[in-house]
């Protein structure tokens, strides 16, 4: 059969898979010849891309292995021009999403293909990646190539070798990101799952003493792998949370030292996209056990790096629950897991150490909160937060502005405020400091003003008449005297 390229859209592969699902001798008819198409950004008539696919074999078969024979083709391209590229360039300049519509559009088929055969699917992209890798077995563990006792011409052969693999990870674990989402539609072998969780937790490991051109490609395809995880967590949770617990002791049982530190931060950053599922309950609160496993370890450890590693972990995991939760979540594994980490987090927060990565997990944790927690313990981390408005130091002052920010939202729109003697005192403390009066800034200065603009349309959303007298007319100089009028437009 004469080479060709693919060049067919998500919805006519779909189409053509349930138009011909039958096989051979059942009403099929052996498809077309599919169209050739050149490759995207290359110049001339179109190139052809051979293939060794048997045509009389089943329909379905038939546009599996020709898509796959097309991937195949068309990541070894990039490839070539990923090698032909600086080694310090980062590869998502030519890999990243939205930079190739073509390459998109085949591994968003390769997502709806694997609906109806994802293991088959699966099993064909390891041996891809095994053969790229040039692995016999399965036993293939990641490590930087180069060393500093090559000579040069060898180290550089190393670190173009190097940044290969990283273009080979980078691509499969794009296709994982996508084909993994069907495993809710068709459930894969757990020797399968085991596998994809043991090849993307190698590369969370920490690289001990590298100092190549590489170090940035290896963070952001060790941040591909994490999200893997948080794509395989959605259906098969329980096997990512085992492997990460059995990681995270195996590290706590080494002796302390500065690898072992940064080996623990880069573990927990790889589940850094795991998200809290809200439904059925029974999965919400297998997620909130893994986050108090999480939490006891945070108490417990004395590393300032990995405690402000898991506070961010904890507060990219809880931004999307607090978003989704319309009123207060009254399940027992929450309340705990707030209670637990609540007084300790504050007093923290306290410290001038501590505060830019603990300011977030404290207003986390009143966001997701009771609503009786949140109006017992807010106003102490709000006196805190409004202290620092005022901070030399922007990025403190940027924290305690955003912190403000979401926990009047809780405020004013979750909880609807308190009494109006009590909502009355609470604003006008807020709004005191961040527009004082008489002022022609607010403060923070130098902060972007959409900040500002939503505190006041969530105070004007509850409270319209103190809005508008306490802050909107006096920002428009409104009863002011001719003379000390001054309109400031931002």
């Amino acid at each position: 059969m004469e080479g060709f390229a693919m060049c067919w859209s998500k919805a006519g592969v779909i189409k053509f898979i349930k138009g011909l699902a039958s096989p051979v001798g059942n009403g099929y008819t052996k498809p077309p010849i599919l169209p050739v198409c050149s490759v995207q950004g290359e110049k001339g008539p179109p190139a052809a891309m051979p293939l060794s696919v048997d045509p009389e074999s089943r329909p379905g078969e038939y546009v599996v292995k020709s898509l796959i024979a097309n991937f195949t083709t068309v990541s070894e391209r990039k490839i070539r021009i990923i090698m032909a590229e600086p080694l310090e360039k980062p590869l998502t300049k030519s890999l990243q999403r939205g930079e190739d519509p073509q390459f998109d559009q085949l591994i968003s088929t390769m997502s709806s293909l694997a609906e109806y055969c994802l293991p088959s699917l699966l099993r064909t992209l390891f041996d891809w990646y095994r053969r790229q890798n040039g692995m016999e077995d399965e036993s293939h563990e990641y490590r930087p190539r180069a060393n500093t006792k090559s000579k040069n011409d060898e180290q550089q052969k190393d670190y173009l070798l190097e940044r290969r693999d990283l273009a080979i990870d980078f691509i499969f674990s794009l296709v994982l990101i996508e084909v993994l989402k069907q495993i809710p539609l068709h459930p894969v072998a757990d020797s399968l799952i085991q596998e994809v969780i043991n090849l993307t937790f190698k590369h969370f490991k920490y690289k001990e003493g590298y100092l190549g051109p590489s170090t940035v490609n290896m963070h952001i395809v060790a941040d591909l792998y994490a999200e893997v995880i948080g794509v395989l967590a959605q259906s098969k949770f329980p096997a990512v949370r085992k492997k990460f617990i059995a990681e995270l002791k195996e590290l706590r049982q080494k002796e302390q030292s500065p690898a072992v530190v940064q080996s623990t931060i880069s573990l927990i950053m790889g589940v850094k996209f795991f998200r809290i599922k809200m439904y059925p309950v029974e999965d919400f609160e297998a997620s909130f056990q893994f986050m108090q496993e999480c939490a006891q370890y945070f108490l417990e450890v004395k590393d300032k790096d990995i405690k402000h590693a898991l506070a961010g972990l904890f507060v990219e995991i809880l931004v999307p629950v607090a978003a989704a939760v319309k009123n207060e979540v009254n399940v027992p594994c929450l309340r705990n897991f707030v209670e637990s980490l609540y007084d300790t987090t504050l007093d923290l927060s306290s410290r001038k150490k501590h505060s830019l990565a603990l300011y977030p997990l404290v207003t986390c944790l009143l966001c997701v909160s009771q609503k009786q927690f949140f109006l017992n313990r807010w106003h102490v981390f709000l006196s805190n937060c409004l202290s620092n408005l005022k901070n030399k130091d922007p990025k403190m002052a940027r924290v305690a502005l955003e912190s403000l920010y979401r926990l009047l939202w809780v405020y004013m729109i979750r909880i609807k405020c308190e009494s109006n003697t009590a909502t009355q005192s609470r604003l006008n403390t807020i709004v005191i400091n961040l527009f004082p009066k008489g002022s022609r800034s607010v403060v923070p200065r130098d902060m972007p003003l959409n900040i500002f603009v939503k505190i006041i349309q969530f105070i004007a959303q509850e409270r319209l008449d103190f809005a508008m007298k306490e802050i909107i007319f006096d920002l428009l100089s409104v009863g002011k005297p001719a003379k000390a009028f001054s309109l400031n437009p931002e």
